[in-house]
């Protein structure tokens, strides 16, 4: 039994929706389509809708709408790593070419914007326009976030500038993908206000957990080389957190504003490690799982609770 087991038939639509809706007949348009498809990826954010829907009305009209917000979801998903790529000049998404580099950097900038269009066009079949000011304050605060960190890339950060980033760059947006499962499923406000707080904490934790691999995961699995955000200027919070050490302060600061940071991995790498630092990150985010799984012990007992808790868990465990 996979984790998603239990809405796996409603993934399989999404992934349909999908290439029924970005297929296009420009053929130099599908040729882009056709990569964009091929990129995959691990479906969380349109699992967390199905799942949060799980919880509402089994009617057909309900499980279709629900089906069109996640595809809708994965869309904005897909859209940022696309544009996200750009901005960190990044070679690979996972373990494939990006975009970027397949084709050409204005042809991933449109190909972004395909794909933002055609979300909002499947949101506006939902006909709440809830659930369409939602999607839209998702984008919103992606977008500010997005913004901060590149005008802050190569700045020494606080924890709390830290904790504010992840929650634009991440919280908000697995938050907002259980709200949205919720909304779209009719479920009462308590079920939604418990999915939504699961999602703020995962999404939290899972960004947590992401930064630690950047430093502790087999690249090849990864499918990006290992210290890739410290390469662009973007402090995680294993270097907050080894800064804040003062008797590795000094040492870790001419690594950090070198212009040869690349070059120092290794020794930050061995800094990490002798600061706790990267115990420190693992147990804040094993501190957001716990309350993640408060909030799924609030919910209604239904099988896609317990799938939440197994997604909770798998989050800490995810292979580094």
């Amino acid at each position: 039994m996979g984790l998603f087991s239990l809405v796996e038939p409603g993934l399989q639509q999404v992934d349909i929706l999908l290439a029924q809706t970005l297929r296009q007949e420009n053929s130099l348009v599908a040729e882009v389509s056709d990569y964009l498809l091929l990129a995959g990826g691990k479906r969380l954010r349109p699992a967390l809708v199905l799942l949060a829907g799980q919880f509402g009305e089994g009617s057909d009209d309900k499980r279709q709408r629900l089906v069109t917000v996640a595809t809708a979801v994965e869309m904005i998903h897909m859209a940022t790593l696309v544009h996200d790529d750009i901005i960190d000049e990044a070679a690979m998404r996972r373990g494939i070419p990006a975009v970027r580099k397949q084709f050409t950097n204005p042809v991933a900038v449109l190909a972004g914007d395909f794909l933002f269009a055609n979300a909002f066009e499947l949101f506006s079949r939902s006909h709440d326009m809830a659930i369409v000011e939602l999607a839209a304050r998702v984008v919103n605060v992606m977008c500010v976030g997005e913004i901060a960190q590149n005008l802050s890339q190569g700045k020494i950060a606080s924890e709390a500038d830290y904790w504010r980033r992840i929650e634009a760059k991440t919280g908000f947006f697995l938050e907002s993908s259980c709200r949205l499962g919720a909304m779209a499923a009719g479920t009462d406000a308590r079920v939604q206000d418990a999915l939504t707080l699961y999602g703020h904490y995962i999404g939290l934790a899972y960004q947590v957990v992401d930064d630690l691999l950047d430093w502790l995961a087999n690249p090849e699995k990864l499918g990006k080389a290992v210290g890739g955000d410290l390469a662009v200027g973007i402090y995680t919070l294993p270097i907050i957190y080894a800064r804040s050490q003062g008797q590795y302060q000094a040492e870790l600061d001419q690594y950090l504003l070198s212009d040869r940071v690349v070059e120092y991995m290794a020794d930050i790498k061995r800094l990490l490690d002798a600061s706790g630092a990267l115990g420190y990150a693992r147990r804040k985010a094993e501190g957001y799982i716990d309350m993640a799984l408060h909030q799924a012990a609030q919910l209604p007992e239904h099988p896609a609770r317990s799938a939440l808790q197994e997604l909770a868990e798998f989050i800490l465990a995810r292979d580094y």
